[in-house]
């Protein structure tokens, strides 16, 4: 198991769990723009714990299907639970990297805030061409701006880790909307749009702002403090980040036509 892989599935039980919607309606924000039609056969390429994938269920209706992958047991196994009663969804084990089906399977292939993630982002995008039918769709989302504060609070924590990870360094085509409009493009794409939306996160307190960042990929850092330091960190972001505790993130939303 790869080391984000084993971060997300730490984080799988915390996922979108403590009380801060955010990717939830970041997910259906992607649905909203890739017109998802009724009877469509759609991939969710890295489904965590399902934002997008039951957003498109709904979307597709009885008539379609959707199938979730992604490579966290405890990602499937929540988006398995989330999904029951849903017979138009499949969730199981899979790479969004290079995901296994034959080509022309779907209409339209998804992917909410994974590409980043994977090791060759560009490889992926290809990968998702090939899966698509001749009149197929692909909908990605990237962040395109952090709140400040977010990237604040990483560095605060960072200074109560024990051996804290590097920054991750961005793979170029998520510098901007045009360079990741270029990628889908260049992966074989006739056509590909752009489009940013905003997600406005409220919070109670540090402990609550550190408790949220330990829920997704920021467990990364999080799992590194020691539960001895673990309250100076919080009474730090207490004292250092600004207030109110409202944080809004911009993300980045491409459709890439074939």
């Amino acid at each position: 198991m790869s080391a984000i892989v084993q971060v997300f599935d730490e984080a799988a039980e915390a996922y979108e769990n403590v009380g801060v919607p955010f990717f939830k309606p970041i997910g259906a924000a992607l649905v909203a723009a890739a017109r998802v039609r009724p009877g469509e056969r759609v991939l969710d390429a890295g489904c965590g714990t399902g934002a997008v994938l039951l957003p498109l269920a709904e979307a597709v209706g009885l008539t379609g299907h959707v199938t979730g992958i992604d490579l966290a047991p405890g990602m499937v196994g929540r988006a398995s639970a989330a999904a029951t009663g849903l017979p138009q969804v499949s969730v199981r084990a899979g790479d969004a990297q290079a995901p296994a089906f034959a080509a022309g399977s779907f209409d339209l292939i998804t992917s909410g805030l994974v590409l980043f993630f994977l090791p060759d982002p560009p490889a992926a995008l290809e990968a998702y061409r090939k899966l698509l039918k001749p009149s197929g769709r692909v909908a990605v989302s990237s962040f395109a701006r952090y709140d400040p504060r977010y990237p604040q609070a990483m560095r605060v924590l960072a200074r109560f880790a024990q051996d804290p990870p590097p920054p991750p360094r961005q793979h170029p085509i998520f510098e901007s909307a045009g360079s990741l409009r270029a990628a889908v493009l260049a992966a074989g794409f006739a056509t590909a749009t752009a489009a940013e939306v905003a997600v406005r996160s409220d919070f109670r307190d540090a402990a609550h702002v550190y408790e949220w960042i330990g829920s997704h990929g920021g467990r990364q850092l999080v799992s590194r403090i020691p539960r001895s330091r673990r309250a100076a960190a919080i009474a730090t972001l207490a004292t250092e980040l600004e207030h109110p505790l409202e944080f809004e993130t911009s993300i980045r939303i491409v459709i890439g036509t074939c």
